[in-house]
């Protein structure tokens, strides 16, 4: 086995990145969902309010600390990421209070501006910053082609937001290895339970519409899950990808060898 792709994205619900490397830590992958979107009453935008945001597309060039959003029409806009010095904390569906801060200059106006509505851009000072649940996701090339079969036609990976894509031709392979461990490069991560899975994956990920009958093909082949730890015990979907705690932090890179161990 080993890496096909690797998933990150600096602004929560905006579009997935694939970077060749990335370093990983406790909290998972740096600069994963580093950043969110707020709306005026002071939540995180929803979940069918993604559609609206996945066209843009954040990067970080975290030598200067300078934030970079490119637009569909090809409009960019820059600036820097320093921050409010007053936090506050937003409820996240009910998982956990995250601290957040808003991210100072341009961003409110150009993002409210794109909306049409008061929109904030926050920078996510807790640990894990705003990652749903544990700090990694995964799933491998099998599991995907299985899905491919049941819609009828190929899947963007990037619809599932995941961390890493392993190559393993066997389909649902990793539905029986939880609770071992997974050297990914130099990085070691305890295999947890697998990721309810919610209507965002239909979302086309370059574009934002929804376009794919994604979740119609999950709740037909595949059993619900709960999140894990008894977070959330009457939320149960349809799970495709697994969630994964660091235990190990160290690189990885495109091409990794990706090996269970004792």
């Amino acid at each position: 086995m080993f890496v096909e792709k690797i998933g990150q994205v600096i602004v929560k619900a905006t579009q997935f990145l694939s970077p060749q490397q990335v370093e990983v830590v406790k909290d998972g992958i740096c600069n994963d969902r580093a950043f969110a979107l707020v709306e005026a009453d002071g939540r995180f935008i929803g979940s069918q309010q993604h559609s609206e945001f996945i066209p843009l597309r954040f990067t970080l060039n975290s030598e200067n600390s300078v934030l970079r959003l490119e637009f569909v029409d090809g409009q960019i806009a820059e600036g820097d990421v320093s921050h409010s010095k007053q936090p506050f904390s937003i409820n996240h569906a009910g998982l956990r209070s995250i601290e957040v801060a808003e991210v100072k200059g341009l961003w409110a106006k150009v993002l409210t501006e794109f909306a049409g509505r008061p929109i904030r851009l926050v920078k996510c000072l807790s640990v894990g910053r705003a990652i749903d649940v544990f700090p990694i996701t995964f799933f491998t090339t099998g599991s995907l082609r299985r899905l491919e079969r049941e819609v009828g036609a190929p899947v963007d990976p990037a619809r599932l937001r995941a961390g890493f894509i392993i190559s393993n031709e066997l389909e649902h392979e990793e539905d029986n290895w939880s609770g071992r461990h997974l050297r990914i490069g130099s990085v070691v991560l305890r295999i947890r339970t697998g990721v309810p899975r919610c209507q965002v994956v239909g979302f086309n990920p370059k574009k934002g519409q929804s376009d794919q009958e994604v979740m119609k093909a999950l709740i037909k082949y595949r059993e619900k899950v709960n999140l894990p730890d008894g977070l959330l015990p009457d939320y149960a979907t349809p799970g495709f990808a697994t969630y994964a705690e660091v235990i190990q932090e160290g690189t990885v890179t495109v091409g990794d060898t990706v090996e269970l161990v004792a």
